[in-house]
């Protein structure tokens, strides 16, 4: 048996295509406000881009193998998204070989699709780590963040979108996972990178993006993270 990782499948989810530019993007598929130019269209590029996460994972996973999935296996409805994909997360969840395990994200909660966690360690060769969808939360670019003026920090809301409770909650958790683990396992961020030190613990992004829209192995994964702390590009 093999255990696989992957993140941010994000299926039956148009607009995903068009954020991360998946490779289902065509020419004269959107707008010149760069909208999807019919919901048809948009719902086209959905199944296409299903068919594809499916046969690339299925390349790989063999039926006796496992893949943890780290958040945002689907999004349904309308949310940053087009209403009325009639393709149920369910039915591509058994389309897939192998052993599926889901871990929360922040798309999962109406998807139909059951996680069984949002946090989980666990051991990869000789390395202990951490698993959860998000990045970690930054303690110290947050007090940069505030040390900005009112309109810089007015064209960065984003971390000013969670309670003061929330927050120091994040914050206790990154210095838990300084201590207890190697390094991290996580998605949510697609393509902006695949291996970077957050809130000073390495993180390795296993979301489909940035690993050719398939699973990687444990090893794989090992290597990404070595690769990192040798100073190598991943």
């Amino acid at each position: 048996m093999i255990r696989w990782w992957s993140a941010d499948f994000h299926v039956i989810h148009p607009n995903i295509i068009r954020y991360t530019q998946r490779p289902q993007l065509k020419a004269g598929d959107l707008d010149v406000n760069g909208n999807w130019i019919s919901s048809e269209i948009a719902h086209r590029r959905a199944d296409e881009m299903n068919r594809m996460l499916i046969r690339e994972a299925n390349m790989r996973v063999k039926p006796d193998d496992m893949v943890v999935h780290v958040g945002d296996f689907a999004c349904r409805g309308g949310e940053k998204g087009f209403m009325g994909p009639k393709t149920n997360p369910t039915d591509i969840l058994k389309q897939l070989s192998g052993t599926w395990v889901l871990l929360g994200g922040n798309h999962d909660e109406q998807n139909k699709v059951r996680s069984v966690c949002e946090f989980m360690a666990c051991e990869i060769a000789k390395y202990r780590v951490g698993v959860q969808h998000r990045p970690l939360q930054d303690e110290e670019a947050y007090r940069r963040w505030q040390s900005l003026s009112s309109d810089e920090r007015a064209a960065n809301p984003w971390r000013d979108k969670m309670s003061d409770w929330k927050r120091n909650r994040e914050f206790r958790l990154a210095a838990y996972c300084r201590e207890s683990f190697d390094f991290m396992i996580c998605g949510h961020v697609h393509n902006a990178w695949k291996v970077r030190k957050v809130a000073g613990v390495w993180h390795v992004n296993v979301g489909v993006d940035v690993n050719r829209y398939m699973p990687i192995s444990d090893q794989e994964v090992a290597l990404i993270y070595e690769k990192a702390v040798r100073g190598q590009r991943a």
